[in-house]
Order: C-alpha cells, then sequence, then structure tokens
C-alpha cells in the first residue's frame, strides 16, 4: 500500500481545499467515482473540480492554499488512475469518514490520518499454514529454496 500513501499526501491538500471551498457534496460525489474506478487521467474528478472552480473562481490556491490548474489536475488524475482496487477503496473508505468528520477536522493532515488507519487495517492478510509430514522420508515444508536430496544413493553407483 505504499503506493497509497504517495498519492494520498498528493491529493490531500486539494481534497481540502475543494471540500473547504465547494463543499463536501463534490468530495462525496467523486467518493463513489474512485471506489468504482472511474475515475481516470484526462476526464477524472481533479478535472472536473478544476471547470467547476474556475466557475465558481474558488480553486486558486489563494492564502497558502495549493494551486489547481490543468497540468496539476491531470496529474493528480493519472496518481488515482494507478491505484489498485484495494487501494481505491481504502482511499474511498477513508474519504468518506474524514467527510463525516466536523469541519474543523477536514483538512490534508486529517485525510491522510484516517487513510494510514484504514490502509492498517486493510494491509496484508496473515496466512497460516499448518504443515504436516507423515511416512519415512517426509518432508513438512511450507516452502523450499534449493535442493533436497533424501537419503539413499549417494549417485556414484558402488555397491
Amino acid at each position: 500500500m505504499s503506493e497509497l500513501a504517495t498519492v494520498s499526501a498528493e491529493i490531500a491538500p486539494y481534497l481540502a481545499l475543494a471540500a473547504n471551498s465547494l463543499g463536501t457534496s463534490v468530495i462525496t460525489a467523486a467518493q463513489q467515482r474512485i471506489a468504482e474506478r472511474t475515475v481516470t487521467a484526462g476526464e477524472g474528478f481533479f478535472r472536473r473540480l478544476l471547470r467547476r472552480g474556475d466557475d465558481a473562481g474558488e480553486l486558486d490556491g489563494g492564502a497558502g492554499q495549493p494551486l489547481l490548474d490543468a497540468d496539476r489536475a491531470d496529474a493528480l488524475d493519472a496518481l488515482l488512475a494507478s491505484l489498485t482496487d484495494q487501494e481505491r477503496q481504502v482511499l474511498s473508505a477513508a474519504v468518506t469518514s474524514w467527510l463525516r468528520a466536523p469541519a474543523a477536522r477536514r483538512d490534508a493532515p486529517h485525510l491522510l490520518d484516517q487513510v494510514t488507519r484504514l490502509a492498517s487495517f486493510a494491509g496484508g492478510s496473515t496466512v497460516y499454514n499448518t504443515p504436516t509430514a507423515t511416512g519415512q522420508g517426509s518432508i513438512a515444508a511450507v516452502e523450499i529454496h534449493g535442493d533436497i536430496h533424501m537419503g539413499g544413493s549417494d549417485g556414484r553407483g558402488g555397491a
């Protein structure tokens, strides 16, 4: 899930900017598209957000906020498109949880915290193996790297 962390760090400031300037309904609608893999480079969420922001005049990056222009929007959409289905599900769930928080907690660091927390739960699964062996010369192993030579002839053909 390292790609998810990288992508989340890049998009979080822009999601926070959009949520605070355009309203959470914009992000709520995008959350489902993120999960369903309908966000693609060029015509994705951030490109649409840019057009919506242009209409409202809200996404100009003033007062220390990140600037969202066409190149940056395309780069962010490409990052979203690079996520696996599992990473998209985690991001979608994190955005949903983040949007339910009070407005004072809807900033980039809190979104990253949500992603990190949910990614830790969705991380690799634990596989339990219980190898058993019966009979002479049997081997109980989960994974073997290398050669196994069992007793018997040493290969020299001697008697």
